[in-house]
Formats: structure tokens, sequence, C-alpha cells
């Protein structure tokens, strides 16, 4: 492989196009045991090996020279990915993301905000909630709830993208990558509660502040961590506290929910670890939640936020830079279709004349997949 090929990113375009190296193998032609020693760095790949394995993933010889490494492990919230084929998906799609969105905002885009993320140790992690009320205060953040958190990540120099994550086990994830200044926060566009978005964003919002200067080795201590940062940022103790008794109610929690913005379930999982209702109160509240058929489907849906920063890139762009959609697949190194498949809310369906003349968006057939 010529040295301006990063063989990591053979991997993360066969992981991307949701293969395991023997499906590739069959399709490309290049035997198993060379894509193994290729991905694993430990030969070159010729240029006819790198041509059969670009054509065989439908992607340009140019995603593979894309100097940048991925993220080894994004920091997610999630439900639960049982599967390691879901998981190396979803790494796959989001750090694609990443490296596509990083491409283009290089591509002379200037964002100049008011406030800036905590340097290492102006933070401690061990206390999360310590660590809330901290970038409150640095950020200036008004008592009771936080309106938009998706505006206070941008304000503070993140970089918030909804993205297909592929699946729908994830609802969000954190990348900060080396050498890499911007932080980036990720939504799931399958992710459709708008409560939960926020909470998302807050939980990836606590990895961002407690854990990037953290190698991800111990997700069980990780996670409580971050959901502690969000409880404490979309559920403030002076205000919160107050408003919870011994005899909170369904009702009480949804009229919670609309003061907070957060989910009636995350209320009442505050309101148990701040000690404020009994370990009965909490069972008998979670029982009423499930038989109302709320687990999945709470009353009161709350809109989904929406980013600024990235659209607003992209308009830059195609107004003022005059770049089409392919120009901007070219500068991110993809193809057009597969910019529009990560970011389906930001970028219109490439569309064609039918038959009776109207416009309809190009249905793509889905490629055939093997494990991984």
């Amino acid at each position: 492989m010529s040295p301006s090929v990063n063989f990591r990113m053979v991997r993360l375009g066969r992981e991307v196009r949701d293969m395991n190296q023997t499906a590739l193998a069959k399709r490309s032609g290049v035997t198993q045991a060379s894509l193994s020693r290729i991905e694993s760095g430990l030969r070159a790949a010729t240029s006819h090996e790198l041509e059969l394995v670009a054509a065989a993933l439908a992607l340009p010889i140019g995603f593979f020279k894309e100097p940048d490494t991925p993220a080894a492990a994004p920091l997610f919230r999630k439900r639960a990915i049982r599967s390691v084929r879901a998981n190396r998906l979803i790494q796959a799609r989001v750090n694609t993301a990443v490296l596509a969105a990083r491409r283009i905002m290089d591509a002379g885009i200037d964002i100049e905000t008011p406030f800036s993320f905590p340097d290492p140790g102006e933070v401690s992690r061990d206390d999360p909630t310590a660590a809330a009320e901290l970038l409150r205060r640095a950020w200036r953040l008004p008592n009771g709830r936080v309106d938009n958190i998706t505006d206070v990540i941008e304000d503070a120099g993140g970089i918030v993208l909804h993205v297909d994550f592929g699946r729908d086990e994830a609802s969000a994830a954190f990348i900060s990558s080396l050498g890499d200044p911007r932080l980036w926060f990720l939504v799931n566009t399958r992710e459709t509660s708008g409560d939960r978005v926020r909470l998302s964003l807050a939980h990836e919002l606590g990895h961002a502040v407690l854990h990037r200067y953290l190698p991800v080795h111990d997700e069980s201590r990780l996670e409580p961590e971050a959901y502690e940062f969000a409880a404490a940022l979309t559920l403030p103790a002076p205000e919160f506290n107050r408003a919870i008794d011994e005899s909170l109610t369904l009702i009480r929690a949804r009229d919670l929910k609309r003061a907070y913005r957060i989910s009636i379930q995350a209320i009442i999982r505050a309101a148990h670890e701040r000690n404020l209702i009994s370990e009965p109160r909490y069972t008998s509240l979670y029982k009423q939640v499930s038989a109302r058929g709320w687990r999945r489907m709470e009353p009161d849906p709350i809109p989904v936020e929406r980013p600024s920063t990235w659209p607003a890139a992209l308009e830059i762009h195609k107004t003022r830079h005059g770049y089409s959609i392919d120009e901007l697949a070219a500068i991110a190194r993809l193809t057009a279709d597969d910019l529009r498949d990560l970011f389906p809310n930001d970028l219109p369906p490439r569309l064609r004349l039918v038959a009776s003349g109207h416009l309809r968006g190009v249905m793509h057939p889905e490629p055939d997949r093997a494990g991984a």
C-alpha cells in the first residue's frame, strides 16, 4: 500500500458497508488472508488490490487516503447493543460521518463561539454533579431548565451532527480525536423522542467534560458518571428537588416533564437516586408507567432540537462557495449517495424524473451484506 493510504480506512470502509472479511474477499477478489494483513498494517496493498477493494465497497479511492485516524471507540448513549455486528456498524457510520464533516468544515468554514469547553484539571471526574454545576456557572446558564442543550453545546464550539447510525440501539455518540480541537456530538436521526435526545446530548456532554482525555476501557464506570452529569445538568437539584416529595404522582411527573423537557422516566429515576422518594414509591410509579405503555411512548411529546452550525456550514458551501452536493462529497471523500445516507436531515435525496413526469427520490437497492 502506498504511504498515502491509511490502512485503518480499509477496515472502516468494510464495516461501514456491514461486511466481514469473507464477504469482501468474495466480492473484491482479494483473498481474505491478504485483506487481514492489509487491515492490520502488516503489508502494503498493491494499487490493483486497492482498486478492487474500492470498487467492491463502492467508495472513492480518496476515502482510503484519509490521513486522520477514526476514533477507536466512540462514547455512546445506548439502550443495549447486544450484537458485535451492530456495534461495528454504528461505530463505522459515526466515524465516517465525523471524518466527512471534518473535511467539509475544514474547507473554508470558520466558527467563533462565546464559550469554550473546560481544560483538563478544571473539572474533577470524581464528582459529576459538581462538574455540571461548575459548567452551568462557566457557561452562564440560568437557573432551572436548560432551554436548548444543542445551542449550549454549539455556543461552546461543539459540533452537533444528526446522523443515521444505521441501527436503533444507540441514541447519541461523542467523538474526540487526537489533533482535532473540535468536539463532535452525534444524534441518531432514528431517535424521534425530543426528551430522550435532550438527555442523550447532556449525557454525551458529560463524556466530553469528564472523559475525553481518558482511554475508553471501563465503560461500566464511565456511563454512570455521564448519566449523573446529565441528570444534574437537566434537572438541577436546587429547583428540581424542591418540586419533589414522597407523594410524587404520575400527574406531577408529567407536569415536571413539560417544565424540564425531560422524560417522565428520567424524572422518576432522578427522584429515586436523590432519595426524594422511597423504593416502594419508585417501584409503584414504574409499574404505572409500564401499565400505560409509556416505557416506549410517553405522553406530551417534546420536539427534537435541531443543530445550526453544521446546516449553516452546508448552506455557506452551497450558496456562497457554489459547491454542488457531488463536490461536497468529493471533499468528504465519499460518494454523494453516501453523504445523503449519513445526513438525511441535511441533504436532499437525489431526484429523477419518472414516466409520469413527477420527481421522485431515487431508490437504491440494498447491497448484499454479510455479518461481521
